[in-house]
């Protein structure tokens, strides 16, 4: 197979193979740390749930029961869910036989109370680590792209740092990618030579956003050159090192040599762990969010969550994919049984991650890509010896036939590239021609480049995709110019999808994209590409969702997919009280001049989660004055 790698899956731009993370998985989670995480002085709070009635007042109430946008009049929470939606004298009527003495709500304005919004596909613990000590040189500012993003830009970020001796600068999220072009055709290119230029104080470790590569100034060479016995046994000289790495270490096994010489630094950063998750969780809670599922729930990051959640409150519901690096780990699996109530970090599907990110220029695909890359036609992570490019491995087949037909598990198989979604598909034929069992709810993650044929192979498979939408507003001028040229037109094929039948979901990989279902309804919707100069351009403007469409993909379809429509997604009731009170309706905005970087900056007014208000606005929303007991009180 062209290009295969000597590592299994070790370069994903998907966070969940981490290589931070992976390098210091015994030490972050051995068992002295995670004692020290369980013994946090408790700080949740004894706030109770409220027995509520919102009425819908001068605003709107899209309850998305069933998936429908119909609005309602008026809606009852009791002891953290919804026990009725409908017109507000009968919902007022049932609560005073109920549970009399609930308070009362009015929306005023143009506020929109919708089901909390989700995120389908991130990386809870990654996310939350790299935001502390790892300083940000990536091209987003909150949720837009930075219009100065470039070499100058990183430049003078690093200017700011306080540089020590003993000290290595370490940073998160370069993306040169989304750095201007070279010329017509060809992405920035950074080596050792280039960050001399930015930087020569002292040693610079830049981490890619798509995380299997590590930018290093020559300083930083020579640090990990004299710091570590493998490397100088390996390389002989440090001027041989960065002559044979070409000034960039990729992949795990470079990689891993250069972050050991620093995993005393990052320990120390990630001390305040829980701190990061809060952070995380709040900043999801702002735009709206209250159901995360993560896409590489691997069994340390299970306990860590759930001692977190020992000592904190659930400011955000949580649920994953169990991520399995290759066959031993399938076969340690146990027969799959489906979520029949929640739990903090439930698992709902096992995770495959089969090749590497398309920005990234490992995204595996059946023909070159239109630049100069290290990998010409990417990488897939399960090659097998003898085994010809674009002909699937026996023993990929095997790997997903033993997790699906023999164990019983979903999947999520992560595939970027043209090559691998064919992979992926095909694989998927095989192993549902022979599972005997309940209807699963497989998935392809991110999905990106498909054909019509596909689409149809997928529709009857029962496979459905999760799009990282971003890929299309962020990242869409970028493929379409230099990394794919007309092949863009297969990116993100939500509309077809949809037409075909499909249930599909929108997801951010955070922390690939920023948090933000609102600004993914908004680039499905538009799919303008926003780093592209000038003019305004849609990317297959066939492909655009309605208004309605985004907004179930973020709702009721992406519980769906994540095992979790028992329970969020819509405020059917017996579903929980998580919800959001938005101050403009989404769905009002009805043309590109008012969705185009507006609909992502929809202000939240407030999240609610089990009946529990745990973000506001303006906390004086909730006073006295403005919430009032009922006559039954």
């Amino acid at each position: 197979m062209e290009k295969s790698h000597n590592h299994t899956h070790g370069c994903t731009h998907c966070a969940c193979n981490n290589p931070v993370l992976k390098i210091l998985k015994e030490e972050l989670f051995s068992q002295e740390n995670l004692e020290k995480i369980q013994q946090v002085i408790k700080n949740k709070t004894s706030k109770a749930p409220l027995n509520l009635v919102i009425s819908k007042g001068t605003g709107t109430i899209l309850p998305m029961i069933g998936g429908s946008t119909e609005s309602v009049d008026a809606i009852g929470i009791a002891n953290g869910k919804v026990v009725i939606t409908g017109k507000e004298d009968y919902v007022k009527a049932y609560m005073a036989l109920s549970h009399p003495g609930y308070h009362t709500r009015e929306l005023t304005g143009t506020q929109t109370l919708l089901p909390g919004l989700i995120e389908p596909h991130v990386h809870i613990v990654p996310a939350a680590m790299m935001k502390t000590g790892w300083m940000d040189v990536g091209p987003f500012k909150e949720q837009n792209l930075r219009a100065d993003y470039d070499l100058e830009f990183v430049k003078s970020e690093l200017k700011k740092w306080d540089f020590k001796n003993g000290e290595v600068i370490l940073g998160r999220g370069l993306d040169p990618s989304l750095m201007p072009f070279v010329g017509s055709n060809e992405l920035q290119k950074i080596d050792n030579k280039v960050l001399d230029g930015i930087y020569d104080k002292g040693p610079v470790i830049l981490l890619s956003a798509s995380m299997h590569t590590l930018y290093l100034n020559t300083k930083a060479f020579e640090y990990v050159f004299n710091n570590n016995d493998k490397v100088s046994q390996e390389y002989g000289t440090v001027d041989n090192y960065i002559k044979e790495t070409q000034g960039q270490l990729q992949e795990a096994l470079q990689m891993g040599p250069a972050l050991q010489t620093v995993r005393g630094q990052i320990l120390r950063m990630s001390k305040n762990i829980n701190h990061c998750l809060t952070e995380l969780f709040a900043e999801a809670n702002k735009r709206g969010v209250t159901f995360m599922y993560d896409a590489g729930l691997d069994e340390n990051f299970e306990i860590l969550l759930k001692l977190y959640f020992k000592t904190h409150d659930e400011l955000v519901r949580t649920g994953g994919a169990y991520l399995c690096a290759g066959q031993e780990d399938v076969d340690k699996l146990h027969q799959y049984r489906e979520p029949e109530e929640y739990k903090q970090a439930y698992r709902g599907h096992i995770k495959i991650v089969s090749d590497g990110s398309n920005q990234g220029l490992t995204g595996y695909q059946s023909a070159r890509y239109k630049c100069e890359a290290n990998y010409p036609t990417g990488v897939f992570n399960f090659p097998q010896t003898g085994i010809p490019a674009h002909t699937i491995p026996p023993s990929y087949n095997t790997l997903i036939n033993t997790a699906v037909a023999v164990k019983g598990w979903p999947l999520m198989i992560h595939a970027n590239g043209d090559q691998a979604v064919t992979f992926a598909i095909n694989a998927y034929q095989r192993t549902l021609a022979r599972y005997k069992g309940p209807e699963l709810r497989n998935r392809i993650e991110h999905c990106s480049l498909l054909t019509a044929d596909q689409i149809t192979n997928m529709l009857q498979m029962g496979v459905s995709p999760s799009f990282l939408i971003g890929h299309v507003g962020y990242w869409g001028y970028a493929f379409k110019e230099v990394i794919f040229g007309e092949k863009a037109q297969m990116l993100d094929l939500c509309g077809s999808t949809l037409a075909a039948g499909m249930r599909i979901s929108l997801h951010s990989d955070n922390e690939v994209s920023p948090l933000g279902p609102l600004r993914m309804m908004e680039q499905s919707i538009t799919r303008i590409m926003e780093k592209k100069p000038g003019n305004i351009e849609v990317l297959n403007s066939a492909e655009c969702l309605t208004p309605e469409q985004a907004l179930i993909a973020v709702t009721y379809d992406a519980a769906w997919q994540c095992y979790a429509d028992k329970w969020v997604g819509s405020l059917h009731k017996g579903h929980f009280a998580d919800f959001v009170i938005l101050d403009e309706n989404p769905l009002s905005l009805n043309t590109q001049s008012s969705q185009y970087m507006k609909m992502r900056d929809i202000p939240v007014s407030e999240t609610w989660v089990g009946g529990i208000p745990v973000y506001e606005k303006n906390p004086k929303v909730l006073t006295e004055k403005d919430i009032m007991y009922s006559e039954n009180s």
